[in-house]
């Protein structure tokens, strides 16, 4: 028998999507910790419905622009739960939706900071880590990098780093059998996106974006956890520096 899967930590893992991440996981029996950065008592919450499973569940108030705090968050994950084989960024500041003309400097500014700079933080901790156990890391992505949008370049241009980065990290880590992986999202009806399905998005515009996706629907959270834990598990040894889209074929 092969010995079960090691503990994962999911940095945003009480948002819409990392909640659902954070499930699969727990679901599966894997220890695991995860961040939030604000809204304790909802992150209390899910710690202990997610314990439910049986599994160690840890929850830590991190903020990822924070080096030092990341990597301390890591280390202890690491101490508690017994080192650590999954680490997944599915964090992500909230965004407007605006053209390009129309977002500040600074805007433009705090969202790559928070943004990029979250996700490097959390991999360049990550790595001593994974090195020991030949673990692998994991971004949530998104499609736009294949299909450039409209008024979501807030979304997309950081997400084209955090890209660029988990590919690096699979070129030079594979040596020490480091795995490094994305999975590009479309529009998933949770998080970030699900709320501005449900307060910002015209039912015309909605309609639009379904009528282009070639399964003419929103994806729900549990797809890109399903997708997530397939790439951290070891039923993906061999596959590093890939993208998988979830996207329901908004690409094409």
């Amino acid at each position: 028998m092969s010995a079960p899967e090691g503990p994962a930590f999911v940095a945003g893992g009480s948002g819409g999507v990392g909640s659902a991440i954070c499930a699969r996981l727990a679901s599966s029996g894997r220890p695991l910790a995860f961040t939030y950065f604000r809204g304790r008592e909802k992150a209390e919450a899910l710690e202990r419905e997610l314990g439910r499973h049986g599994g160690r569940v840890l929850a830590l108030g991190v903020d990822l622009t924070d080096a030092a705090r990341t990597a301390a968050a890591l280390a202890e994950a690491a101490e508690v739960l017994g080192g650590l084989e999954s680490v997944i960024y599915a964090a992500g500041p909230p965004l407007e939706m605006n053209f390009v003309s129309g977002i500040s400097p600074e805007t433009w500014a705090s969202t790559v900071a928070t943004d990029v700079n979250g996700a490097y933080n959390l991999f360049h901790a990550a790595l001593p880590h994974l090195r020991r156990s030949r673990g692998n890391l994991l971004a949530l992505s998104t499609c736009a990098l294949k299909r450039p949008p409209r008024a979501d370049v807030l979304s997309a241009a950081p997400k084209a780093a955090i890209d660029m980065l988990v590919k690096c990290i699979a070129k030079e880590e594979g040596r020490f059998g480091v795995r490094a992986n994305t999975v590009e999202l479309g529009f998933i009806d949770a998080g970030l996106a699900g709320q501005h399905i449900d307060a910002v998005w015209s039912p015309e515009l909605i309609a639009g974006i379904k009528g282009d996706t070639p399964l003419k629907r929103f994806g729900e959270a549990e797809e890109v956890a399903a997708a997530v834990a397939f790439l951290s598990s070891r039923q993906a040894s061999f596959i590093t520096g890939q993208s998988l889209a979830t996207d329901g074929g908004y690409q094409l």
